[in-house]
């Protein structure tokens, strides 16, 4: 398992970095959500309602090894234990 973790606030959905304004998605009045993506989520509500856990940590999977410089395996492995941390899968 790799020693590194996404640092600062990450997406609550699918654990990208939102790291500027513009990463953060929307909630129903127009205000950028401290919590999710733009990719998951606008104007109050998730892009992919139906998507699974599973679904999103394969879709996750490359991000998230690029942004931490590991393997693809090391990257799945790391997203299986953090997801069920995150606020959409609890």
């Amino acid at each position: 398992m790799t020693s590194r973790k996404l640092i600062g606030p990450i997406c609550q959905s699918c654990a990208a970095p939102l790291k500027k304004l513009e990463h953060k998605g929307t909630e129903a009045n127009g205000t950028r959500s401290d919590e999710y993506c733009s990719d998951c989520y606008e104007a109050g509500e998730f892009l992919e309602p139906e998507i699974t856990m599973k679904e999103m940590i394969e879709l996750s999977l490359s991000t998230t090894a690029k942004e931490l410089d590991i393997t693809i395996e090391e990257a799945k492995n790391y997203l299986q234990s953090l997801f069920p941390t995150l606020k959409r899968w609890r």
